[in-house]
């Protein structure tokens, strides 16, 4: 059998010699960002830089070959590497044997569970987390990261924290004592990286330029200086290793493992699906993005890898440069490969400072100023999400702000479904247009007839709401009413509960004397009312196709209309 590669890998329809040398030179321009980034967030991580080179390697070919999307670039990140960090620091010393080998099988659970989902089909939990809520946690993560860095920038000698007021003191009663070597460098390349990023292209490779200036820097002056440097990086690449495995340990992971592959998941999504639009030889796949980011990490495990997630600043610089295929990512591969056979050597003298100015540089931009402003003018509610959600994570810790993140998403849902909008609706003065009489001031109501709407499902979570709000606009008529029509078209299902509340509802209307009609009830739930009798209790004169029929019908006072009409037909 023949296997169509062009159906699984996405690629243009005219693939072809130059599609491969842009998709070169896009990967060469990934790798030359990457291979700093790595060893920085490899030392945020907790382990040593060398880690975050294999962290980049295996997981991306891994990625590559499953992703529905060619220009997500997958390997360390900020956040991935706060999140290892946090999770296994009150199991081991960071950068000790123990904690290196804690945060491997880290990354093998967290792919474990992607995978897991992807086979599952749990496409649909990136939903889990609201726009406000992620972006008050993502920013709340870069306070952290960049707190979490100042240390290594400046040159101050702290002791590590677990919470973010304690870093801050920490720091407060630490700064009269920085390096200063150490605090000119690091300062001095943050603020070249902040001008090279508003006044020089994209595409100038700022940061390598800085790494090696300030290497060579530190090689010609030696320890005079006395700032801390990388030191030795093994060369070679990473061999196959079998994880340390063990059940109590895994078990103590695993909750770090779930928040890690929530996140590197959304994350994902979110890169896919703001550059899918761009092209059209790809549509992203929720599934197989699973699936692809559970086997990066599984495969990675075994190479020695620390957890990954897709980068969005990597990940725009190759589609920026060109990317159409994932043989960009491959090609990323091989220059990592080729650091890591032949290139090491030269980072011994790499200054830690420069490392964590990179960092602080690459998450400025996840505290979205822009985000809070925006939801501050338009949906004052949903800023208060993000604000809980930013103060939450910051005091309370990352693995907890993303729970409290996802039980906060889950309650607005649920709390949106348990009170859904419901109106009182009156006739547009000259027209048969029925709209909200709150929000149409000078629509016409009859003192006989209410007309309402529900715009939901009617079902167990909102059914009890359902008619207690239609009771209390019958009561607010009084004994003036002698009908109700309730439109339906907007009821979209129609559970046992949300039956039951329609049955009470009409045995109030019965002992008052008050008729109940229905408009435009949709084929479901007039399978449901039929089914249940209680279409057959109500009888066919009650049904209608609009609110003008029944309000005619009413007007004219008809007989009983007949089973055959379209507005009663259960088939």
């Amino acid at each position: 059998m023949r296997i169509r590669l062009d159906k699984w890998f996405p690629a243009p329809p005219d693939f072809g010699r130059a599609t491969v040398v842009t998709d070169l030179v896009a990967g060469l321009t990934v790798g030359v960002l990457l291979v700093p980034q790595a060893m920085a967030y490899a030392l945020l991580a907790g382990v040593p830089p060398v880690y975050g080179l294999y962290a980049a390697l295996v997981p991306l070919v891994g990625y590559a070959l499953f992703a529905s999307s060619p220009h997500t670039s997958v390997g360390p990140t900020a956040l991935a590497s706060l999140l290892c960090l946090n999770g296994i620091a009150g199991l081991a010393q960071p950068g000790s044997e123990t904690f290196i080998g804690y945060a491997i099988l880290l990354g093998g659970l967290t792919g474990v569970l992607q995978l897991l989902f992807g086979l599952l089909r749990f496409g649909g939990i990136g939903s889990l987390l609201s726009r406000p809520v992620l972006s008050g946690f993502v920013s709340a993560a870069a306070v952290l990261i960049m707190f979490s860095q100042a240390d290594a920038l400046l040159g101050v000698r702290t002791e590590r924290t677990r919470f973010f007021h304690d870093t801050v003191l920490e720091l407060a009663r630490n700064v009269g004592a920085l390096h200063l070597p150490s605090a000119a460098l690091g300062l001095l390349t943050l603020l070249l990286l902040l001008l090279a990023g508003k006044f020089l292209p994209k595409k100038f490779p700022t940061m390598l330029v800085l790494i090696v200036t300030s290497t060579a820097l530190i090689a010609l002056v030696g320890a005079d200086w006395g700032v801390k440097i990388v030191g030795a990086v093994p060369s070679g690449l990473p061999g196959l290793a079998m994880p340390v495995l063990s059940w109590e340990v895994v078990l103590e992971l695993l909750p770090v493992a779930a928040v890690i592959a929530l996140l590197s998941f959304i994350e994902t999504l979110s890169i896919g699906k703001a550059f899918s639009p761009r092209h059209q030889h790809y549509r992203i796949e929720p599934n197989r993005e699973l699936v692809a980011l559970g086997f990066s990490k599984l495969l990675g495990m075994f190479f020695q890898a620390i957890p990954s997630s897709a980068s969005f600043s990597r990940s725009a610089v190759g589609e920026g440069a060109g990317a159409l295929t994932p043989l960009s990512s491959l090609f990323t591969a091989g220059l990592l490969v080729l650091v890591l056979l032949f290139l090491t050597p030269l980072f011994y003298y790499l200054p830690i400072p420069v490392l964590a100015a990179l960092i602080i540089y690459s998450v400025r931009k996840l505290f979205d100023v822009a985000e809070m402003k925006r939801l501050w003018k338009l949906a004052p509610k949903e800023f208060a999400t993000l604000a809980i959600t930013f103060l939450f994570t910051l005091f309370a810790g990352l693995q907890y702000g993303v729970a409290g993140g996802v039980v906060l998403s889950l309650y607005f849902v649920f709390a949106r479904a348990a009170r859904p909008h419901m109106a009182e609706l009156g006739r547009v003065p000259g027209t048969n247009a029925f709209r909200n009489c709150a929000r149409f001031a000078a629509a016409e109501t009859d003192p006989g007839i209410l007309i309402m709407r529900f715009d939901a499902e009617l079902y167990f979570g909102n059914a009890d709401f359902f008619r207690q709000q239609l009771e209390r606009f019958v009561d607010a008529r009084g004994e003036a009413l002698r009908s109700v029509i309730i439109d339906a078209h907007t009821i979209n299902d129609l559970d046992t509960s949300g039956l039951f509340s329609l049955s009470q509802f009409l045995d109030v209307l019965d002992r008052r004397g008050v008729e109940l009609y229905l408009c435009g009830v949709i084929g479901p739930v007039r399978d449901m009312l039929y089914k249940s009798g209680m279409m057959e209790r109500m009888g066919a004169a009650y049904f209608f196709l609009s609110i003008q029929d029944a309000l005619t019908h009413i007007a004219e006072e008809r007989g009983d209309r007949g089973w055959d009409l379209p507005a009663v037909q259960h088939r």
